[in-house]
């Protein structure tokens, strides 16, 4: 099942499973030699499963695209969690040595999907563009990067105009734990609420151990790209990644630090968060992404429109960027020529070549 396709360049390379096409094996090599290796891959990758496991829980690695994102529970002909992009067979279109174009077997709600993933000499960058041709109706969608918290994380994102977490737990005793307050607005990320009424800085991960819990913000519209950033404490790199927020509004943050007792989890999924770039109601899938939820009423775009006549593409992409050692979460990050400027507050920076026409000229792309 995890048979697949590699990609490299002499700053990035990665492999992509046939299965769900999830980014596996990625490495980005730095401008000092170092290599960096931060995306995740489940405990259990090796592990025989129970027959009935889903694909998309069985493979679990890196980063893979959804459609619908969170649960399925919309379409008859797909009922597994995330979709068929992420459950799926893919095949390929087209290979070089540093890009791979594929196409997903079956449709989503009568689109057919293709990707394109690709690097590119000088840049430790993955570059991705998801494309759904036809097809018609409402589909939450998006990226689920996931990065392992070793060494501990330092989250910055572009200005952002909500922030909150879903109705109701994610875990519950006895098959688990979640931390914070449900459901809650957060005006503060570094004020966040718990359940037992302390406060949590949710700008740092891990925050604690044994719980399992989401929750989302909103980028603010008028910027011509929004990013996302986990500096790696006192390690000298900084992941980010860059998206449309027109496409994609919310950035859903997955902490999984132990908080599931259940197979295959067996609280042993640890210091883990999924920096997950979507247009969607948190996970909670197809049917409250396209309803009537309190998102949709503020006028945020909790899913995105399918129509006959014009592909919706999707381009996204995430690195790794050198940054001094003392470097703090990141402030800003702005484009510089050649590629993007992070700094933080204290006014430490970096630079990432990379082509940031990718995300911000898109030739095709289309507004939820």
């Amino acid at each position: 099942m995890t048979a697949g396709w590699s990609i490299g360049a002499d700053r990035a390379a990665l492999a992509v499973t046939e299965t769900g096409a999830q980014l596996s094996q990625v490495r980005f090599t730095l401008a000092d030699g170092r290599t960096v290796a931060p995306m995740h891959t489940a405990p259990w990758a090796d592990e025989a499963l129970p027959a009935d496991t889903p694909p998309v829980l069985r493979m679990l690695r890196g980063d893979f695209f959804c459609a619908p994102f969170g649960d399925s529970d919309v379409l008859a002909d797909e009922t597994r969690g995330h979709g068929r992009p992420a459950n799926g067979t893919w095949r390929v279109t087209g290979q070089t040595a540093t890009a791979l174009d594929i196409a997903l077997d079956g449709d989503v709600m009568g689109a057919a999907v293709t990707a394109r993933i690709e690097v590119r000499p000088g840049h430790s960058v993955v570059y991705q563009r998801h494309v759904l041709t036809g097809g018609a109706g409402r589909l939450p969608l998006g990226h689920h990067a996931m990065l392992r918290a070793e060494p501990p994380l330092l989250l910055g994102f572009s200005p952002w105009r909500w922030a909150g977490t879903p109705e109701a737990p994610v875990e519950v005793p006895p098959a688990g734990r979640s931390l914070l307050a449900y459901p809650q607005v957060i005006s503060d990320p570094r004020q966040a609420r718990r359940a037992d009424g302390g406060r949590v800085d949710l700008t740092r991960y891990p925050v604690a151990e044994g719980h399992e819990d989401i929750w989302m913000l909103v980028a603010a519209a008028d910027q011509p790209f929004a990013w996302s950033a986990a500096t790696a404490s006192g390690a000298g790199w900084v992941w980010f990644a860059l998206k449309d927020p027109r496409l994609l509004p919310a950035t859903t943050l997955w902490l999984s630090d132990g908080g599931r007792s259940y197979a295959p989890w067996l609280s042993r999924h640890r210091r883990v968060i999924g920096i997950e770039e979507v247009a969607g109601y948190f996970h909670l899938g197809h049917a409250a992404s396209t309803g009537d939820n309190p998102l949709a009423r503020q006028g945020i775009a909790t899913a995105a429109t399918l129509r006959p006549e014009t592909p919706l593409a999707i381009p996204y992409l995430f690195g790794v960027a050198a940054v001094p050692a003392d470097f703090g979460a990141v402030a800003t990050i702005r484009p510089a020529p050649g590629g993007v400027t992070l700094a933080d507050a204290a006014g430490h920076s970096g630079f990432a070549a990379l082509d940031l026409s990718h995300i911000t000229h898109a030739s095709d792309r289309d507004p939820p």
